[in-house]
């Protein structure tokens, strides 16, 4: 039986749960609490705020806690694991959950040289660069940063462009809210003339796009990926490991996010899809 894992959630704290949920849910039934609350207990709970707390289930329970209070409430009550974006917290016993975290391996790494070899088949120009400011990683906008030569990125999709290995350009204030170093994972301007034009000769740069290509990924990996303390919460919860997708799997995911019917055809076409690459590649061993 698949085990359920439900979500207790204010309406002012629901939306930070989202990307972390996506992964700490994986291989369960993840439903609100409230319609759990007069069926059988769920395997465990996955709290956003210590407010929510009272009347939950004796289930393993991880919550969401934002200072010193937050993390004695839950303690008090009793919580397996305290979980928060405040690095100062991780010495007392939380668990940190970046706040702009993303799962990095949803997003496969395209250095510059396939990228360069992905804009000739599609007769783009050589030097490909874009200023990206969205808040949502649209397809469209995944594309544009998995194929430019460098990228001026600013906002929320930071995160995204540095798991695509995208070279990337951004302001001041944003590397230092990351905790980003100007020359080693970004480039760093101030001022939208600037960056447009540290990214124009970045691009132009093929040793200095790669190695910020790298090591951009790299930091990713490290700080950015919700992989690691979803696995981490799951042990505690007694929800097992965290079962590992394959491009099939990644992409099925997606298509759950996008709230796809089961018999929609687009699943179809991707299961046909699946079994097209996958046959040449069985027995294969990555590096």
């Amino acid at each position: 039986m698949t085990a359920v894992l439900a979500l207790a959630a204010t309406p002012t704290t629901a939306r930070r749960a989202v990307p972390f949920l996506s992964l700490l849910g994986r291989g369960t039934d993840v439903v609100s609490w409230h319609r759990t609350a007069e069926a059988e207990p769920p395997a465990a709970v996955l709290a956003t705020s210590t407010t929510v707390l009272h009347g939950l289930p004796e289930v393993p329970t991880a919550v969401w806690v934002d200072d010193l209070t937050g993390l004695r409430r839950a303690a008090a009550d009793g919580v397996e694991v305290a979980l928060s974006s405040r690095e100062d917290l991780v010495d007392h016993g939380a668990v940190l959950v970046p706040g702009s975290g993303i799962d990095v391996a949803r997003w496969p790494v395209l250095p510059p040289v396939a990228r360069a070899e992905q804009r000739r088949a599609l007769d783009l120009p050589e030097q490909f660069v874009v200023a990206v400011d969205h808040r949502e990683p649209t397809d469209d906008i995944v594309t544009i940063l998995a194929l430019a030569s460098a990228a001026v990125v600013t906002g929320p999709l930071l995160p995204l462009a540095l798991a695509l290995g995208t070279p990337v350009v951004t302001g001041p204030d944003t590397a230092r809210r990351f905790g980003l170093q100007a020359g080693v994972e970004v480039e760093v301007a101030s001022g939208a003339a600037a960056a447009d034009e540290a990214a124009r000769s970045l691009a132009a740069w093929d040793l200095g796009a790669a190695a910020l290509s790298r090591r951009g990924r790299r930091f990713a990996e490290a700080h950015l990926d919700l992989a690691h303390p979803a696995a981490a919460v799951r042990h505690r919860l007694g929800l097992g490991a965290l079962p590992v997708l394959g491009p099939e799997g990644r992409l099925a995911a997606r298509l759950d996010e996008l709230a796809t019917p089961a018999d929609a055809r687009i699943r179809a076409r991707a299961d046909e899809a699946a079994l097209r690459f996958l046959a040449p590649h069985q027995g294969a061993v990555s590096r």
